[in-house]
């Protein structure tokens, strides 16, 4: 419902009260298919709005305070750039808001699915655009037209039931669904939806008209509800719902900028995601066509071959050397075969040559043996990459797919996919896995300490730390705190990263990090614990190597 009308009429509402006096600072874009527009509100304060053209799966949101603005950023209509904001409205017949300036220019955000864009608009007029900038220069818009607005349609039908039935029933050739879409202008399919399954049993046109008129007016009264389906992508509504893991908000602006963070998040997880699918693909192809190139029984052949020309030779030291480039020997070791024909270096005796085949066939048999190794190594590397792939199309929501990138991401150097954009496995510190599942970031120092414990480490990630010694900070993802065995492990390496290493047994603390804060006035990597617990261990020799 992103881009429904009363999403954006109640967005519109909500930014003509924060933005009406306050001003233009600029727009601007810094990726393809977004323009950010930022103000300063009545209140001071520094406001974005970011208009996403590319995908039906975002629309617009806001960010709060200054975002810093790219390096190659396009700036875009400068010459309203500046301008005092005198209004902020909707469009009463389609989807545009309008942000009307101080000097009469309107810029219009035209937020269809499949045309989304952002144009100025002067004396009626498109003066400049985000996209398609030379066809629409010049061309003329209207900002208003004969025709009721859609919020005008929708209260005469909501308060005239007779009317609603008559409109109603005149469409005879439609279902009643393609009726409702037909007669309620702004209802989109998800509203045509709610509308009948607000009607229990049969679908009369009374029984939809006290249906209409719930959710038309429940739509006047709306809250942002953010909540994430069973794929785990993230849905924003306007009519209230039971359904768990929602998020309700008063402000239909932060509802939707929460949906565009979960929604950005997603897309990127899911983004990710697919590109480690065709890494690992590709990857896979490498070792099979690497495995299809090696041929190890014609290196075996060739050292059997050498090493009978050495016994042949060493058995024909006798015989009289008639030829110095070659000689024709019986083979001794294959009866009733032909003789074979030797081929020599002139310069050497014939027990030099035999020791020259010799050490071909030593030769020989190690380059096998290292073929053979190299191919048990590629099998295995093969076999690993294809339980990866496997494993990634198992993996439903985007936390699992976060926590699969961060856990593998050795593994994947590895065995020889490329590292991903912001792997993990970039982290500046200390990085142990403790099993499939739990992983154990180490910090090298105290300011290193703080960047883990208070950037990288998540709420519910598990703290650890030598008690009453000086140390390195230790978080253990992926683990809650019945994993005892886990969280001992993990406390043994956290005693060898202490100044108590060498001690017999180290107390270590650990706690969830969200009981893990700043102290006030404390020096750099000290912090005050909360709700800890004790466990005694022996330090781990040399940490995991």
């Amino acid at each position: 419902m992103i881009r429904n009308y009363f999403t954006l009429y109640h967005a519109a509402m909500e930014l003509h009260e924060r933005l009406a006096g306050g001003q233009l600072k600029e727009i601007f874009s810094q990726h393809k298919n977004e323009v950010t527009l930022t103000f300063i509100d009545a209140d001071g304060e520094l406001i974005q709005i970011v208009v996403v053209t590319h995908t039906p799966l975002l629309c617009l949101f806001i960010k709060e305070g200054v975002q810093k603005k790219a390096r190659d950023s396009a700036s875009l209509m400068i010459e309203v750039h500046n301008q005092q904001v005198s209004r902020v409205d909707i469009s009463p017949y389609d989807r545009e808001i309008h942000i009307v300036l101080a000097n009469k220019a309107i810029i219009v955000l035209q937020l269809f699915s499949s045309k989304t864009n952002v144009f100025l608009v002067r004396e009626n007029r498109i003066i400049d655009a985000f996209k398609h900038k030379n066809s629409l220069s010049g061309e003329l818009y209207k900002c208003d037209n004969d025709e009721p607005g859609v919020l005008k349609e929708l209260e005469k039908l909501a308060m005239n039931q007779k009317l609603f039935q008559e409109q109603l029933n005149s469409r005879s050739n439609e279902d009643i669904s393609g009726k409702l879409s037909a007669l309620l202008p702004g209802f989109d399919r998800t509203l045509v939806r709610e509308v009948m399954g607000r009607v229990s049993g049969e679908h009369n046109t009374e029984a939809l008209f006290s249906a209409f008129q719930s959710v038309f007016y429940d739509l006047l009264d709306a809250e942002g509800t953010v909540t994430e389906n069973e794929a785990v992508e993230p849905v924003f509504s306007l009519l209230h719902t039971t359904q768990e893991q929602s998020t309700v908000f008063d402000s239909i602006l932060e509802g939707l900028s929460c949906y565009s963070i979960k929604m950005l998040q997603f897309l990127e997880t899911k983004e990710r995601l697919k590109e480690l699918q065709n890494k690992l693909v590709r990857e896979i192809g490498k070792k099979q066509k690497a495995l299809e190139g090696f041929n190890p029984d014609l290196l075996d052949e060739f050292a059997r071959k050498y090493e009978t020309c050495g016994h042949l030779l060493m058995a024909s030291l006798y015989l009289p050397r008639t030829e110095r480039e070659s000689i024709t020997v019986s083979n001794i070791f294959e009866s009733g075969t032909p003789n074979i024909t030797i081929r020599l270096k002139e310069a050497l005796t014939m027990q030099r040559n035999a020791e020259e085949y010799f050490s071909k066939a030593s030769k020989t048999k190690g380059k096998l043996k290292t073929m053979q190794e190299r191919r048990t190594g590629l099998e295995k590397d093969k076999k690993t990459l294809k339980e990866l792939f496997a494993a990634t199309e198992k993996i439903a929501t985007p936390k699992e797919a976060r926590r699969f990138i961060e856990i593998h991401s050795g593994l994947l150097s590895k065995t020889g996919a490329l590292p991903l954009k912001n792997n993990r496995s970039a982290l500046p510190f200390r990085i142990v896995h403790l099993s499939p599942a739990a992983t154990l970031l180490i910090g090298k120092n105290a300011a290193n300490n703080d960047l883990l414990t208070f950037t990288h480490a998540r709420p519910n990630d598990i703290w650890l730390h030598a008690r009453g010694a000086a140390g390195s900070h230790c978080v253990l993802k992926g683990v809650n705190l019945s994993q005892k065995a886990e969280i001992k492990k993990a406390a043994e390496i956290a005693a060898w990263y202490s100044s108590a290493k060498h001690s017999e047994l180290v107390a270590v603390i650990y706690t969830l990090k969200k009981y893990v804060r700043h102290g006030k006035n404390l020096p750099t990597g000290q912090v005050i614990v909360e709700r800890e617990e004790v466990i005694l261990v022996k330090p781990l020799t040399g940490g995991l190597k």
